[in-house]
């Protein structure tokens, strides 16, 4: 798929991998705005999401998460996706007042193209990707080949503990358009 710019030269979509997550209200309406919201307000295009996995909130007392993957293309550059994500977040009432609190609706960029990228509000690979199973997992689910950080996922899978992931019984692709 290409994407004419306004110079009129076509502008390559780029790939990206968004994890979905929320353990306040709503949980399931949650993600699913989200996920409309960005393709109402961006460029972007949702292209596969992943089934819904539900755990325990982990580094904090709260509910439990519900928590998935989508596969996004879009135009935007990754500081630029991450200004989107941050202004849904926001739009959707997510408060950030510390790191470990629960949320409506918490948006990571988990992998952009196969980039490398590190700045002061942005680190792709998410730091924290190889580290939590109810992200690597669903990413499982729709892009089973992927390495990360020199690494396929699935190695990275089977070192974590653990925790007591869910396969949530509903769909976020039901109803998204």
């Amino acid at each position: 798929m290409r994407l004419i710019c306004r110079g009129g030269h076509p502008m390559p979509l780029k790939k990206a991998y968004l994890g979905l997550g929320s353990n306040l209200g709503d949980r399931l309406g949650q993600m699913r705005a989200a996920l409309e919201l960005l393709e109402l307000q961006y460029p972007i295009r949702i292209v596969c999401v992943s089934p819904i996995y539900e755990n325990r909130a982990i580094g904090m007392q709260g509910d439990d998460f519900l928590n998935a993957v989508a596969e996004i293309a879009t135009d935007l550059d990754p500081q630029d996706l991450l200004d989107a994500c941050l202004f849904v977040e926001s739009s959707m009432g997510r408060k950030r007042l510390a790191e470990w609190t629960s949320r409506t609706i918490d948006l990571d960029i988990l992998l952009y193209e196969n980039i490398e990228f590190k700045t002061e509000r942005l680190t792709v690979p998410h730091s924290q990707l190889t580290k939590r199973d109810f992200v690597i997992q669903p990413l499982l689910d729709i892009a089973p080949g992927l390495f990360v950080n020199g690494r396929l996922l699935c190695d990275w899978l089977k070192e974590l503990p653990e925790i007591g992931l869910r396969e949530y019984p509903k769909s976020l692709s039901e109803d998204l358009n």
